[in-house]
C-alpha cells in the first residue's frame, strides 16, 4: 500500500475513534484470583496488602485445607473478598466420572457452606484441567483465567507482575496462587503498576455483575467483557435493582420513558439530568415523553433547565465548564449537581455520621469530592455500588432515578416527598 494511501487510512481510523467511542468513560476492570488455599502463612499476608491498597479479590479454596481456619476465612470474607470452590481434595477432575467430579465439588461447597454461612459458590477446577464433560458435570459456572504468570512453574515474583502488567486488558482474570512467597511478591507491584494504569481490581461476582453477564452452571469463563451494556429487556422492568425508584420517578413525572420503554441502563445526557433536576424542584409541569413543557417553546427545554441550573449555582465552575448538553453526565457530575440543590435552595440537611469510601475514590476529580462526601454524609449510598464508586463512568438512568428519589423522600427539596 503507496505511503500516502497509509496516513490517509490512519487519519480516517482515528477521526472514526473519536466520533464513535466506545463505552465512554467507564473504568477498566481486573479480577486477581488466588487458588490453593487458605495458606495460614501467606493467605493474611496477601490480604493484608490487598487491604492496605483497598482492593478485593476473588478466593479459590480447598476444602481439605479448612479445618482450623475458620477465623482466617470469615475475616476474608467481611472484609469483602470473595471466596470461591476449589473442589475438596484438590485433584484433576479430567479422568473422573461424573458421580466423582459432582463428589469433589459438593464436599467442597459443604466444607464452604459449614464455615461462611454463604449458600452458593463458583468453581475453579484445580490445575485447571478439563474437558467440555467436566464442565458440563460441574454444577455452577466455572471460572478459569485468561492470564497466567507463572505458566505452571515456578518463578519469581518479579517475572509474573512483569508478564501482568504487559497482558493486562479490561476484563481479564488474574491467575495467581495465596501459597508463596513469589505470590505474594508480585501482588503490590501488579496493584499499583494497573492502578497508575487506570485499572480498577474487583472480585469476579463484581466483574460479572458490572458486566452485565449473569453467570450459569455449564458454563467457563476465562474473561468478562460487556456485550450489551445498556441494554435490558423491559418485559422484566420490575425485576431492576432500581425498581422501586424508576416507579416513583415515573408517577411523579419526573423521569419517563419513550414508546419503547424505560432504558434503565441507557446512559444520561448532562441536559437531560439538569432538566430532571428542575423538575424535582418545580420546573413548568412536564408533559407526555422526556422533553416536553408546557409553557417552555418546543426544542428549548434544555436551555431553560440549563439557564436554571446556572442561576441556581447547581451547574457553576469545574461543572459549568463541561457542560456540553448532549455529553453524557459522570456519576461524580451528577452526584455534584444533586449535592448543590440543598444548598442552592437553602434547605437544612441533617449529617450521618457514617461516610463510605470506594477503592477508587481516589480517581475522582478534586472538584468533585466536597459534593460526593456530601451526599455520603448525608446518608446516600447507592445500592449499585457494591465495590468501586466509579466516579467517572457514566450515569445510568437507573443510577440517576435511585438518586433522585432518595432526593425527593429525603424532603431535601420541600413539597416533593
Amino acid at each position: 500500500m503507496p505511503r500516502r494511501r497509509r496516513v490517509l487510512l490512519t487519519l480516517f481510523l482515528v477521526l472514526l475513534l473519536c466520533c464513535f467511542p466506545g463505552r465512554a468513560g467507564a473504568v477498566k476492570l481486573l479480577a486477581l484470583t488466588f487458588d490453593d488455599g487458605p495458606s495460614p502463612v501467606y493467605t493474611p499476608q496477601v490480604v493484608s496488602v490487598l487491604d492496605e491498597e483497598k482492593v478485593k479479590a476473588t478466593f479459590f479454596l480447598v476444602g481439605k485445607w479448612l479445618p482450623g481456619k475458620t477465623d482466617l476465612v470469615r475475616g476474608m470474607i467481611e472484609d469483602g473478598q470473595q471466596i470461591g470452590n476449589h473442589t475438596y481434595d484438590h485433584v484433576k477432575l479430567t479422568g473422573l466420572s461424573k458421580d466423582d467430579i459432582v463428589s469433589e465439588v459438593q464436599r467442597g461447597e459443604d466444607a464452604l457452606r459449614n464455615m461462611t454461612g454463604q449458600a452458593s459458590f463458583l468453581v475453579r477446577p484445580p490445575f485447571g484441567f478439563r474437558s467440555s464433560a467436566v464442565i458440563t458435570d460441574i454444577p455452577d459456572p466455572v471460572i478459569l483465567w485468561s492470564i497466567d504468570p507463572a505458566g505452571g512453574k515456578q518463578v519469581s515474583g518479579s517475572v509474573m507482575a512483569q508478564k501482568i502488567i504487559t497482558q493486562a486488558r479490561d476484563g481479564d482474570i488474574i491467575l495467581l496462587h495465596d501459597t508463596t512467597q513469589a505470590n505474594l511478591d508480585a501482588v503490590r507491584t501488579v496493584i499499583d503498576a494497573l492502578h497508575g494504569r487506570g485499572f480498577e481490581f474487583v472480585t469476579v461476582n463484581e466483574l460479572l455483575r458490572l458486566r452485565h453477564v449473569t453467570p450459569r452452571a455449564g458454563v467457563a469463563y476465562k474473561r468478562v467483557t460487556d456485550s450489551d451494556p445498556q441494554g435490558f429487556e423491559e418485559s422484566k422492568l420490575g425485576d431492576h435493582w432500581a425498581y422501586t425508584a424508576i416507579r416513583y420517578l415515573e408517577q411523579k413525572g419526573y423521569m419517563t420513558g419513550d414508546a419503547s420503554g424505560w432504558h434503565p441502563n441507557r446512559y444520561l445526557t448532562r441536559s437531560m439530568a439538569v432538566t430532571v433536576l428542575w423538575r424535582l424542584c418545580g420546573s413548568p409541569s412536564p408533559l407526555t415523553g422526556e422533553t416536553g413543557f408546557s409553557d417552555v417553546p418546543e426544542g428549548q427545554w434544555d436551555s431553560a433547565a440549563i439557564a436554571w441550573a446556572q442561576e441556581k449555582g447547581t451547574v457553576r465552575g469545574e461543572t459549568q465548564t463541561w457542560f456540553g448538553g448532549n455529553d453524557l453526565v459522570t456519576r461524580e457530575q451528577l452526584y455534584v449537581m444533586t449535592a448543590r440543590l440543598p444548598e442552592s435552595l437553602r434547605h437544612p440537611s441533617a449529617k450521618s455520621a457514617s461516610c463510605p469510601e470506594y477503592g477508587d475514590d481516589a480517581r475522582m476529580d478534586g472538584w468533585a469530592l466536597d459534593g460526593v462526601t456530601k451526599l455520603r454524609q448525608l446518608g446516600f449510598v447507592s445500592a449499585n455500588d457494591k465495590e468501586l464508586f466509579r466516579p467517572r463512568d457514566p450515569a445510568t438512568r437507573a443510577e440517576a432515578a435511585e438518586l433522585f428519589q432518595w432526593f425527593c423522600t429525603g424532603r431535601l427539596v420541600a413539597g416533593t416527598g
